[in-house]
């Protein structure tokens, strides 16, 4: 039997592979067409996830002033929250209003609260009367938080900090405003769904 030149085989060899190139080239076309337009578009730089307040939780700051500090005690309950600012003197403001996707708006007499859930604080602007300050509110844990008691001589309101410091007002049942005595035994913790105030 006669064997086949050496031409002859380089042939079939070039034939064989131009063959296989072809189809590999033809295949990888086909792979791309079918999966063009499926890939995961890659998240936009600015894309953040939104963090939730908890379902209770209380913050508590000291805000500096030209006068007295000005105490400022936040509480969620759900998607409702309650502010209340006070100098332990005479100035006292209740805020109340929603609390929702890390972003806090309260509303009250002449004022108004505007605050974000930055880690796990809550930074924003508290503004009384023509006055606007700037304040970073951590989470407390109980006692820390927001008292009230209902009494014959009025209503007081006290902020318990998270080293045990009371400050609190006392609103006369003529709206004229005091320092409130010592944090009574039948205070009860005012939650952020609150509207006895």
């Amino acid at each position: 039997m006669k064997r086949a030149g050496p031409y002859l085989t380089l042939a079939a060899a070039a034939v064989l592979g131009g063959g296989l190139l072809v189809t590999n080239t033809l295949t990888g076309l086909n792979r791309d067409a079918n999966t063009a337009g499926t890939a995961t578009a890659p998240a936009s730089p600015g894309a953040s996830t939104v963090v939730n307040f908890p379902q209770d939780a209380d913050y508590v700051t000291e805000i500096a002033t030209d006068s007295r500090p000005i105490t400022l005690s936040l509480t969620v309950t759900g998607v409702k929250a309650v502010g209340y600012a006070c100098d332990g003197a005479s100035v006292e403001n209740w805020m109340r209003g929603a609390a929702e996707a890390g972003r806090m708006v309260l509303k009250g007499n002449n004022s108004q609260l505007e605050g974000t859930l930055v880690g796990d604080a809550l930074k924003g602007t508290l503004t009384l009367g023509e006055r606007t300050y700037d304040f970073l509110a951590p989470p407390v844990q109980p006692p820390a938080g927001l008292y009230l008691a209902q009494t014959a001589n009025g209503r007081d309101s006290w902020i318990v900090g998270p080293d045990g410091s009371v400050t609190g007002v006392r609103r006369a049942p003529d709206g004229s405003t005091s320092p409130a005595p010592d944090l009574a035994p039948n205070a009860r913790k005012v939650d952020g769904d609150d509207d006895d105030f």
